[in-house]
């Protein structure tokens, strides 16, 4: 391993590390544009230059790779004067108009102009006026007077996306970010140029002018778009998400998320149902567990639906409730219908813990679809019905079938994030709040536990679906002996290692047929791949 010196600390490196990576495991960040880690380097933008050795010619830093024995200056004079020349010459046409820019205050032209230039420009005639607000996609608008050409988002749409619709037009300093005839930037990521445009060049029309961002607090939490489970910061301002964004994860997204994933933070501030709620009469949670008590002790035929919308905590209590209070093994499987997939992020099943279900249940084997339960319900082995979540994966025909004979039940309990058709139909709807609102973890579709952090309180009455559950069962009289969420987790932590150790011998047990032995062990393995995600956490 190639060993190189950096303002005189010396640093062991792999072969083939970039004088920039080198730095930065020194301890020394070297500015730059159009460097990105997850694209290729064109060594462009000329930020990044640093000396080598004794050699009169700086050397970009992103593409020149050490060498054992390289003396690098990061810091020297003439490092410093060629990087307040390239600021220069980058400010030339700049509007230099920060106080509107949503880029202002994450905006590293601003960063590195304060940290190395700060001088009055020297132009004395008019600057190049180029397009403003140009909308270059349905997401995304361009403002080519901020633009530095760095051409990050030209490359993320080549190398990851691979859909190409952006390219350099124009010659010299009439040079503007294009799409090609025709085109429009409207690919699955397209709002990732955002994130990888260092400056205000490109901006979303989701954001656009509706938060300065120093005023968002950021909480690291997980997109619950698809079972991918991406990992992002949610930002939010005063209660409310204003956006999210990827947050890097090698294991999971990388640096990216898709269009749909990063706006379905709306769905959290739409429609909710803020209060609990039993034949149109608003109760508080006290006189509502009352009455949910009353109803459950005296309902027959009663199923549960299970939403893996809800953490694993909500699960596992939910688990708890319907075996030990409800006392009914009749159990089905909600959540959202599968939809879209692509070879690069996102997944078919619409629901962030299908997998979290599978661990705390030890696979699905003992959960009914959704459409036995409309079957269910229409020969009447259901009567009473308590429902997690409003979503039903299913077609149309289906859930126009099962809204007909959820309005005939004789109980139906609704506890939603939001209210719904089926709303009107509950004769009880309790609040339960959004993965914003509270702790927990998810297990994405590659057996990954993946925590979610509370970000802010909860809106109006709502609670954690684990915290009802916990309410209805000491109201029933049978306490389920959980205070915290760190309870429900070491018990769920328990027996998913008990779920684990029991995998042998159920293996061993189905080794009298070999077809059967294998079907048992691929499905043996899936489990213990579900469980041990939930272990590791």
């Amino acid at each position: 391993m190639p060993k190189v010196t950096i303002n005189g600390t010396e640093v062991e490196v792999d072969k083939g590390t970039t004088v920039l990576r080198a730095a930065a495991m020194a301890g020394y960040e070297v500015p730059h544009f159009c460097y990105h880690p997850a694209l290729s380097a064109p060594a462009n933008c000329r930020m990044c230059l640093v000396q080598i050795g004794d050699a009169p010619k700086l050397q970009p830093s992103c593409y020149m790779q050490v060498t054992d024995g390289m003396v690098v200056h990061t810091e020297n004079e003439a490092v410093i004067k060629v990087r307040k020349a390239v600021l220069e010459f980058i400010l030339v046409n700049h509007p230099v108009d920060c106080p509107i820019c949503d880029k202002a205050g994450e905006c590293k032209l601003q960063d590195y102009y304060m940290a190395y230039d700060t001088q009055e420009s020297r132009l004395r005639v008019e600057k190049v006026q180029k397009i403003k607000a140009y909308p270059i996609g349905p997401h995304i608008v361009y403002d080519g007077e901020r633009c530095i050409l760095c051409t990050r988002c030209v490359r993320f749409c080549e190398e990851i996306t691979g859909t190409g619709e952006l390219t350099t037009a124009g010659r010299g300093d009439m040079t503007e970010i294009r799409t090609f005839p025709g085109r429009s930037l409207d690919n699955n990521y397209s709002m990732c140029t955002v994130d990888v445009c260092p400056v205000g060049a490109l901006t979303s029309r989701d954001f656009r002018f509706k938060c300065r961002v120093w005023l968002l607090t950021s909480t690291d939490s997980v997109c619950t778009g698809c079972s991918m489970g991406c990992n992002i910061h949610l930002e939010h301002f005063r209660n409310e998400i204003q956006r999210y964004r990827p947050r890097y994860n090698p294991e999971v997204n990388d640096y990216w998320m898709c269009d749909e994933g990063r706006l379905s933070y709306k769905d959290v501030h739409t429609d909710r149902l803020l209060r609990p709620m039993t034949n149109g009469a608003e109760l508080s949670w006290h006189a509502v567990s009352g009455v949910v008590a009353d109803k459950l002790a005296r309902a027959e035929n009663i199923a549960f639906v299970l939403s893996p919308q809800a953490s694993c905590e909500d699960i596992f209590a939910a688990k708890r409730f319907a075996e030990e209070v409800l006392d009914t093994t009749n159990l089905y499987m909600g959540g959202k219908a599968n939809g879209f997939e692509d070879d690069l992020l996102i997944k078919a099943d619409k629901n962030p813990n299908t997998r979290g279900i599978e661990a705390v249940f030890g696979g699905l084997d003992s959960l009914a679809s959704f459409e036995q339960l409309v079957d269910d319900m229409e020969s009447g082995k259901v009567t009473s019905l308590y429902m997690m979540g409003t979503e039903t994966p299913v077609d149309s025909a289906t859930r126009r079938r099962f809204e007909s004979l959820a309005a005939n039940l004789d109980l139906f309990i609704l506890q939603s994030l939001h209210r719904s058709q089926l709303y009107e139909m509950a004769h009880v709807a309790l609040p339960a709040c959004s993965h914003a609102e509270k702790n927990g973890t998810f297990v994405n579709i590659q057996g990954i536990a993946q925590p979610i952090t509370k970000a802010f309180e909860t809106h109006g009455d709502s609670l954690p679906d684990w915290q009802i559950f916990l309410r209805l069962a000491s109201a029933m009289g049978k306490p389920l002996g959980y205070s915290m969420l760190s309870k429900i987790q070491d018990d769920m932590f328990e027996a998913s290692q008990k779920q684990a150790a029991d995998e042998p011998e159920a293996t061993d047990a189905a080794k009298g047929d070999d077809s059967a032995g294998d079907d048992a062990s691929a499905k043996n393995e899936t489990k213990a791949a579900a469980t041990a995600a939930v272990v590791e956490d």
